[in-house]
């Protein structure tokens, strides 16, 4: 799947409407799913509201962290373990004002949430990938590489290999965005979930071998197995180098993992009407 952290406002939290002068006490809660695999810790939500401002509606505050974690979907002996559920409570609020006539105001609530995608590739390696062998179990120069996800937002496509000399082979794949929201690297959002728009489609990215069989580098993280880097229109291509003369003279299977590690954005909003007390 493509989602993550599925939200909405919780049932009349708030409501359609209020009373004005202070006459009306409501509150405002987010309801939270996770939809995805990863397990969101303790503080890894942070919801902001904008649209209104605080004092008039008398709000402790417009920024709020979760205090629970929220658990991924997951899988036990084939059956489908749902991801968990939490609110995110802002309190208590009334509009203090008194108002000559009835008035609406739109309520935007911004949400950012840590959250990882992991994919695990299966690639063909040996000693010397230009040398042809009989019976071999896998193919050095097979381009399409088998890729699967984690139910996440962010997602790696089009997993392919090529072989670049005696000892070398290049793994490449595309990071694509394939959720509503934006991406931020990881850590970007700290206290509250507002502006960072320059810091937009940035992922840090890691790349390796469960057992490091294999060196690896990629050009797009400066040579290095992990670092950051920008999405163009949702997407982004990574090249890899494999360094294969430490492995065995006949063909293997390998495990090549990808983690995606960061912060994603989404926002939802309501009309809040303000009723006049006559």
């Amino acid at each position: 799947g493509s989602q993550g952290l599925v939200f909405a406002f919780a049932e009349d939290q708030p409501p359609l409407s209020v009373l004005d002068g202070g006459e009306e006490q409501f509150f405002i809660t987010l309801r939270m799913t996770n939809e995805g695999e990863y397990t969101i810790p303790t503080g890894g939500v942070i919801a902001s509201l904008s649209g209104i401002v605080k004092d008039s509606f008398k709000i402790v505050s417009m920024d709020k962290k979760s205090d629970v974690e929220i658990v991924g979907k997951s899988k036990e002996a084939g059956t489908a373990i749902p991801g968990g559920e939490e609110l995110l409570e802002f309190g208590s609020a009334s509009f203090q004002a008194k108002l000559p006539g009835s008035t609406s105001f739109t309520l935007r609530t911004d949400v950012c949430y840590n959250y990882q995608t992991l994919a695990v590739a299966k690639i063909c390696l040996k000693k010397n990938v230009l040398q042809k062998e009989v019976g071999q179990v896998c193919d050095t120069s097979a381009a399409t590489v088998p890729a699967e996800n984690s139910g996440a937002p962010m997602h790696i496509a089009n997993a392919r290999q090529s072989t670049v000399g005696t000892s070398k082979v290049r793994v490449t794949f595309q990071i694509t965005n394939d959720g509503q929201g934006q991406v931020y690297s990881a850590d970007t959002f700290k206290t509250s979930c507002v502006g960072m728009e320059d810091k937009a489609a940035f992922v840090d990215v890691k790349v390796s071998n469960p057992d490091n069989n294999y060196k690896i580098e990629c050009s797009q993280l400066g040579n290095r197995d992990s670092g950051t880097v920008k999405l163009i229109t949702n997407k982004k291509d990574v090249s890899c180098t494999v360094d294969t003369s430490g492995l065995p003279e006949t063909t293997v299977q390998d495990i090549f993992i990808i983690e995606l590690n960061y912060q994603y954005r989404e926002a939802i909003a309501t009309a809040l009407a303000v009723t006049n007390v006559r």
